[in-house]
């Protein structure tokens, strides 16, 4: 049997062996890692530890609404909380599954959202994830057709919103929390959707892994230690694409744009991976394989005078004159709507692209004259202002590099009838 070593102190030293920050945020589910988790953090913030005192921790607790027990659970988990002195919130999600999409995934994904927005400044993510969850993880993406990114399985330490994630029981085996469980008499929530092996984890964690140690007992280890060697290569590649992003960013002021022809500079291999880094860095979940294939098919390889677009959760890319540019997805938005500015000295908020309009010089506008906010229609006419001329919006746009589709969406203030002047354009 397992020697089962897990302590507060091997917590400790796990800790510090990769974060010196006091600030700890758990996340709380109520199962027995996370509570595991929990009291092991609670203990370094306990007043009756002088070696470790200055420990801050709070818990936070997701409730998706998946389950009719999830408001109990929410109770149960204000309970333990309180029993070990530490603050806990509540964050409930509000799930839309669009249909073909995966309910853990989207589960997960929003889950995620809700850590990374409450973590504050500096301040660490803790999260219960144990040796057998990287075995899963590390099958899971294997069966998905995952690369070295995805094979590489969950790292120990990773940016995170305003500070850091950090899984510090990743070494630990599940057979050790339940022996940490059952000696610390820990009372901690069973979610009966971990035996619904309709979803793949489960089937992996129920029904094939067990089958496995049957034949390898130490597999769970050996998988890990496969996901570290993937890591290595990942930490390698990386470093490679950095530097061809550095190469092809080197003239530009903006990280979310990408030119295509130095892309085309490289091997396809390297195109591919140039790519998924460049999505990483700028804080987007990366693309399934099918759709980073589109991303080459239908954007890099488009026409220069087309408009392609391809997009997944939370985010899109798209092409303008040679650049490519990733971004949030655009929200709909009534171009035909119009804004009265009645106090043109005062700042202007635009609530449909959550805009605030800064004040207008006295000069900037006839008082005589009402201001309105428009937008694009088409045929409108601007003056220069080095020489007084009349020219086309559309020219006037074209000339400033404004992409197309963020052209129905600039705010033109008008004094009367006059446009005299495109919000951000100079």
């Amino acid at each position: 049997m397992e020697n089962l070593t897990l302590s507060p102190q091997l917590f400790l030293n796990q800790l510090q062996a990769f974060t010196r920050s006091k600030n700890l945020l758990i996340a709380y589910s109520g199962g027995l890692d996370s509570h595991v988790l929990l009291q092991l953090a609670s203990q370094l913030a306990s007043a009756n530890n002088t070696q470790t005192n200055n420990y801050n921790v709070r818990a936070i607790h997701v409730h998706h609404g998946l389950q009719q027990q999830a408001d109990a659970w929410v109770v149960h988990c204000q309970q333990v909380c309180d029993e070990l002195n530490i603050s806990l919130e509540v964050k409930l999600l509000d799930l839309k599954i669009i249909k073909g999409e995966s309910l853990e995934e989207v589960a997960r994904t929003a889950r995620y959202t809700v850590l990374k927005e409450s973590l504050i400044q500096d301040e660490i993510l803790l999260t219960a994830h144990h040796q057998n969850d990287q075995a899963e993880t590390l099958l899971l993406q294997l069966f998905r057709g995952a690369g070295v990114q995805g094979l590489a399985g969950m790292p120990v330490i990773s940016h995170f919103g305003l500070g850091q994630h950090v899984r510090p029981l990743l070494n630990e085996s599940r057979q050790s929390l339940e022996g940490y469980a059952k000696e610390n008499h820990l009372n901690f929530i069973e979610d009966p959707s971990n035996k619904d092996c309709a979803f793949d984890r489960n089937f992996l964690r129920n029904g094939i892994l067990p089958r496995l140690r049957e034949r390898w007992p130490s597999i769970d280890k050996t998988i890990s230690r496969s996901a570290g060697i993937q890591a290595e290569t990942k930490h390698l590649l990386d470093d490679l694409a950095k530097q061809d992003l550095q190469l092809a960013q080197e003239s530009l002021n903006q990280g979310d744009c990408l030119p295509i022809a130095k892309l085309h500079q490289l091997s396809k291999a390297r195109q591919r991976l140039l790519v998924r880094y460049w999505i990483a860095v700028n804080g987007f979940n990366p693309p399934s394989e099918k759709k980073l294939k589109h991303v080459f098919s239908d954007v890099v390889n488009a026409s220069g005078d087309a408009q392609p677009l391809v997009e997944w959760r939370g985010a899109e890319i798209r092409r303008h004159q040679g650049m490519l540019y990733i971004m949030l997805p655009l929200q709909y938005h009534d171009n035909t709507q119009v804004f009265d500015w009645v106090d043109p000295l005062s700042p202007l908020k635009i609530p449909t692209l959550n805009l605030i309009i800064p004040a207008l010089l006295s000069s900037q506008y006839e008082a005589n004259q009402s201001v309105t906010i428009r937008f694009r229609q088409g045929g409108e006419k601007i003056y220069r202002t080095e020489n007084s001329m009349k020219i086309s919006l559309k020219n006037f746009l074209n000339e400033s590099g404004v992409p197309t589709w963020l052209r129905s969406r600039i705010p033109l203030i008008y004094s009367g009838d006059k446009l005299v002047k495109v919000v951000g354009v100079e």
